[in-house]
């Protein structure tokens, strides 16, 4: 690009910076971003040039520099984003009218998928005619078919796009028909003018991957009109934490609940539609709770699963809830466990067995309620999760059923549940005190609410002891550096200078990783990682970050290296660009959202506290709560994952 080469060849031949900023300003004016473009080295060497320019020393207090870097950031994702979008909604969405030539036929499509499946198959759609013509492709007749049948019975965010048709010569896939005319389809068809359709639903990864739902949080995303909210979906009874108006003043880091639709959450993209059958009682809506990070951005509000949220007296039992129950339950965040767990008023003495809290509770939102016979017999949720969560369901029947077939890859799970019940957020105990004046008679329902506070906010220079001593920890030669990747499935990412103020924001955001215990390593950069023809730095380093386990993580009691076996490596794994960013301070980093949320809750300033992470001690205290801070190049950096068969990230790997 011309405008790359000018600015490089300004900066290179020391011209002043006032015609350097006319260069960035026409960057800023004239460049339009495409998603197209953002995946070629042009992309990368603009963004290479400019962040490089306005981070020189001479610049980088400018006022004018940054602000104009700001706005060229600000147009390359909004830009990048929003023709991303445009092209996955043509692709999923997009149908051509049934052109002239040829003879118009209807063309019957009928589901066999569960004739092809070795798990039993519970969804069968009904036959959908379409009108096609014989002179045109195959594949603008499946696309015809692809959206009238995907409207019915798909969630808009999460499609299903890979079909199979059966011919007389066995399954062949639509893609591999798309170019052939019907006309041609026409004489492989076993019966005249029926098309049977396999649904390959397990193979829908890349639908996730793409849907222009991962770019906005749940109470920001918005519907097509085909997708509304059934007028028989019930209203949820309301946390008693949630104000209607919304407009009461807040302070920063506060939990409230903001109402969103149901139909905001995507869950597995199957059950979460408007013509759901099944469950028979379905919320209109969720309440998600959230705070403000700062003046003007809401995010998400982290909690973790095994503090107790649910008061011990609130616990509902499987097998004895009432119907009412059951229904007051719709709409919020619910706890579960796969324990009873003790209560904290029993007499002391008896012998208790220890409950790895992390494992056996679950938190999630509950969106609808089958019932058998008048009674509650499955109540459907997704798990919490910041844009929304896998589905599960628990069985309020007592009998420990399963819901689906567990060979089944793309059913919904069920959860082992010995109780279940709305959780009480710190929204519910401000509106519990304010009821009750003082705050009086609120002693249990705090004690067995387990919820973060501001009492539980350390001082700056305890803060520091603490994190120190972990930072200690992680580095040491015989411990392994781990992290802790919440339900949220989040890594962020990226220049840490521009990143640690109260109102920033981390460039890079990574959904989809697996949660879990993750191993992390700063190594030399293997030869395999270079490109073709690439002259190898021996110097150069690259972060990893491995899943290593299930469970929880506890900075004080962090395993010996001798105690981890090495993590095996699926080869075959492709790896694909899952984030990438600038840097213009020279410090790169990349953190556990959940890890890196949940230290920062603990104090008071988010500048100090991530200042304090800076390894000014020779590059040996690179690992620290949360993940890892290490110095390198300004410029641009791109983030890479592997998945695992089940879709979820479990490597990734930065090169620096």
């Amino acid at each position: 690009m011309q405008l790359t080469r000018d600015l490089e060849e300004a900066v290179a031949s020391g011209k002043s910076n006032e015609e350097i900023l006319k260069i960035l300003e026409r960057v800023r004016d004239e460049v339009v971003y495409t998603y197209a473009f953002s995946q070629t080295q042009g992309f990368q060497a603009l963004q290479f040039a400019t962040s490089t320019c306005t981070a020189h020393p001479t610049r980088a207090n400018d006022d004018r520099f940054k602000a104009v870097y700001m706005q060229i950031s600000a147009a390359r994702y909004t830009q990048t984003r929003d023709d991303d979008i445009r092209q996955t909604e043509a692709l999923w969405w997009n149908t051509e009218p049934v052109p002239d030539e040829g003879e118009h036929i209807a063309l019957e499509f009928r589901d066999v998928t569960a004739d092809h499946k070795t798990w039993t198959v519970s969804e069968a759609w009904p036959p959908e005619i379409v009108e096609g013509s014989t002179l045109e492709a195959f594949e603008r007749v499946a696309q015809r078919f692809r959206v009238r049948a995907n409207q019915k019975h798909r969630h808009p965010y999460l499609p299903s796009l890979h079909f199979d048709a059966v011919l007389k010569g066995g399954r062949v896939p639509f893609s591999n028909l798309s170019e052939r005319p019907v006309a041609d389809i026409l004489s492989d068809l076993e019966e005249e003018r029926v098309v049977p359709f396999v649904r390959n639903d397990e193979d829908n990864h890349d639908v996730h991957s793409r849907s222009p739902a991962r770019y906005f949080d749940l109470w920001e995303r918005t519907l097509p009109e085909w997708c509304r909210t059934p007028d028989h979906w019930v209203e949820p009874s309301p946390p008693p934490g949630f104000i209607e108006d919304g407009k009461s003043p807040r302070s920063l880091r506060e939990q409230y609940y903001v109402k969103v639709p149901t139909l905001h959450f995507a869950g597995k993209g199957r059950h979460i539609i408007p013509a759901a059958k099944k469950p028979d009682i379905i919320s209109r809506s969720l309440f998600i709770p959230v705070q403000n990070f700062s003046v003007d951005k809401v995010s998400f509000y982290p909690l973790e699963r095994e503090h107790d949220l649910v008061p011990h007296s609130a616990h509902l039992i499987p097998g004895k809830i009432t119907l009412e129950a059951a229904r007051a339950l719709l709409g919020r965040v619910v706890q579960s466990s796969t324990e009873p767990r003790p209560d904290p008023d029993a007499a002391r003495g008896a012998k208790r067995r220890k409950i790895n809290k992390y494992a056996s509770q679950f938190l999630g939102y509950a969106w609808g309620l089958e019932t058998e016979d008048g009674r509650p017999a499955w109540l459907h949720c997704v798990h919490y999760a910041n844009r929304g969560g896998n589905e599960y369901v628990l069985d309020l029947s007592g009998l420990k059923r399963t819901y689906a077939d567990w060979r089944s890859p793309v059913d919904i799970r069920t959860q082992p549940c010995a109780w279940v019940g709305a959780a009480v957020l710190p929204a519910d105990l401000r509106s519990s005190k304010a009821a009750s004046g003082s705050g009086a008679g609120q002693v249990g329902a705090e004690r067995s609410a387990e919820v973060p506070t501001k009492d539980g906010v350390m001082s700056y220079d305890a803060w520091c002891a603490r994190t120190e001593k972990w930072i200690r920890a992680l580095n040491k030669k015989r411990n392994i550096p781990l992290v802790e990747v919440g339900t949220d499935g989040t890594f962020v990412g990226g220049d840490l200078g521009t990143s640690k103020g109260e109102a920033d924001q981390f460039e890079a955001e990574i959904s989809g990783a697996k949660p879990g215990i993750w191993q992390m390593s700063l190594e030399r950069t293997p030869h395999e990682d270079t490109g073709d023809g690439e002259e190898v730095d021996e110097d150069s380093k690259t972060i990893r970050f491995v899943w290593t386990a299930q469970g929880t993580l506890d900075y004080d009691a962090l395993p010996r290296r001798a105690s981890v076996r090495p993590l095996p490596t699926d080869l075959d794994a492709q790896w694909e660009v899952v984030g990438s960013f600038s840097v213009d301070s020279g410090m790169i980093c990349l953190f556990s959202k959940y890890a890196l949320d949940a230290i920062l809750a603990t104090g008071t300033d988010r500048e100090a506290m991530l200042e304090a992470f800076i390894d000014d001690d020779e590059g040996r205290k690179i690992f620290v709560p949360g993940g890892i801070v290490v110095s390198g190049n300004d410029g641009g950096y791109d983030i890479k994952g592997r998945r695992d068969a089940d879709g979820s990230i479990v490597e990734l790997k930065l090169r620096l």
